[in-house]
């Protein structure tokens, strides 16, 4: 049980989080996606590799760096005090990311706004949980996951007409389930207390749930 809660922490690590969004909401068959892709057939890979190289590989290297250099006790991060600094990193390479997607954005007649949305209400999770974890150790996995399956969801519900929808309905539940495995991983190997795992997850749901339904981004 340990080493299936370990996987389930380790592939659900919530800096690939952005890559299984991005995977997802280009899954839906929505109109603003057949007419992005008439439009440039070609950009799903271009996107996709930016997107990899400064959520998850920057991020990735950062942690490895510091972890080298004695600045934090481990990959895992499991002191509250060691997160502040990557968390403040990672809010830079975000920042990055959804500046250069919006410009894409603009560029692309606004054919990418509901990821945007998301991409942004990701960006305001992120410093939410920094602000927390100033003063208390908050379940990031769970905050991660629960956005995930909120922005998701959001989505699946203002991106319409999705011509694969009840594909698209499977996918919401298997997330919400997630949020169940994740954050029961997370209590079996005592990584957090069940109070940080429902902050976490009711944090992340609504905060991004809100901002996706709403299609709010500056």
């Amino acid at each position: 049980m340990k080493t299936f809660c370990k996987i389930i922490s380790f592939v659900f690590h919530p800096v690939f989080t952005v890559i299984y969004s991005f995977i997802i909401y280009f899954e839906m068959d929505s109109i603003y996606n057949q007419m992005l892709f008439l439009a440039a057939p070609k950009i799903y890979f271009p996107l996709f590799s930016f997107l990899f190289l400064m959520a998850v590989f920057f991020p990735l290297l950062t942690v490895y760096i510091m972890f080298k250099n004695e600045q934090i006790s481990s990959i895992s991060i499991p002191k509250r005090k060691e997160r502040l600094p990557v968390l403040a990193l990672v809010i830079i390479y975000y920042s990055m990311t959804y500046y250069i997607f919006r410009y894409w954005n603009i560029t692309l007649l606004n054919l990418m706004q509901p990821y945007l949305s998301f991409l942004f209400a990701g960006l305001i999770l992120l410093l939410l949980v920094t602000l927390i974890t100033l003063k208390w150790k908050i379940s990031i996995h769970a905050a991660s996951i629960a956005g995930l399956a909120g922005g998701i969801t959001a989505l699946t519900l203002t991106a319409q007409p999705i011509i694969n929808l009840q594909q698209i309905f499977f996918i919401n539940a298997l997330l919400l389930t997630f949020i169940g495995i994740v954050s029961f991983s997370r209590m079996y190997l005592k990584v957090h207390t069940i109070i940080q795992i429902l902050a976490g997850v009711s944090l992340g749901f609504s905060s991004v749930f809100s901002l996706v339904f709403n299609q709010f981004y500056i």
